[in-house]
């Protein structure tokens, strides 16, 4: 059963990383990506109902631990496209308002489970066979508000979906907080297209890499005096180098987010001889 999780992870780490390079409407590549996450999880599920774990610490290793780590991919993808699909068009003080809300959901969330994201996020195991065992005698949490694939017993033990819940909203609160960065940089949101150029050479070293880049120029003003906005910089920087950046503002919220230095592409730069 590991190696199995292990390797539908990988597939999935790397198809979603395709999907984003190869397309550039947002939108688009989430309904890609939404598409092909089902497929998987169906594949998971079939291969679930059909398995015989070997003892109940590998059951509730799976649905503890394995399952969640995939099955929050989905609940993430839907997230973020259901809120940018109902995304408002309006003033920077409605967006604004409208990803409040969003964080708001989050909280209700967590407020309505508390219980168990302390159990999760204390490494607790005292409620693992209550937790993450199926066919037990318990009723399943009514108020779950879950997909399709956890009504069925064979493959959920209703606290499984829970945990892939706050793994996911871990992530959703960082898109949010990353758009709502976004508008603080960028409130008015002018986006500046660029001809395109003949010939264009092709970025090869990642998009976090070129994201240090682009932020280090921003922020020295090397581009037109500091008379560009961010927007138009990143969309001149990816005509140049033949590449959809996606969301830098998340990439930037990453790249501060490391533990210890923070500049690790202009640090290899700096070791070339």
């Amino acid at each position: 059963m590991e190696n199995f999780t292990r390797t539908l992870l990988t597939e999935i780490e790397n198809q979603i990383k395709k999907i984003e390079n190869d397309e550039k409407n947002r939108l688009t590549i989430l309904k890609m990506i939404l598409k092909f996450l089902d497929g998987r999880l169906q594949v998971l599920k079939e291969f679930v109902i059909n398995y015989e774990f070997q003892s109940e610490e590998e059951e509730i290793k799976f649905f503890k631990e394995q399952k969640p780590k995939i099955w929050s991919n989905l609940i993430y993808y839907l997230s973020v496209y259901k809120i940018e699909i109902n995304r408002p068009r309006g003033s920077v003080l409605t967006v604004e308002a409208y990803l409040m809300a969003e964080l708001d959901r989050i909280k209700h969330f967590f407020d309505r489970n508390v219980e168990i994201y302390h159990y999760y996020r204390t490494d607790s195991i005292h409620f693992d066979k209550y937790y993450f065992l199926r066919n037990r005698d318990i009723d399943i949490p009514v108020n779950l508000a879950c997909f399709y694939y956890e009504r069925d017993v064979r493959f959920s033990t209703g606290y499984d979906y829970k945990i892939s819940k706050i793994i996911a909203n871990d992530l959703i609160e960082l898109h949010i907080n990353s758009e709502l960065f976004k508008l603080k940089m960028e409130p008015e949101h002018t986006q500046t297209d660029f001809p395109v150029l003949q010939t264009r050479e092709t970025w090869t070293a990642t998009k976090t890499d070129l994201v240090e880049l682009i932020y280090a120029l921003y922020t020295a003003k090397c581009i037109d005096y500091g008379n560009i906005k961010l927007n138009a910089l990143t969309a001149y920087m990816e005509n140049i180098f033949n590449i959809s950046i996606g969301d830098i503002y998340r990439i930037f919220l990453e790249i501060r987010g490391r533990k210890g230095n923070r500049t690790q592409f202009f640090d290899r730069l700096g070791r070339l001889d």
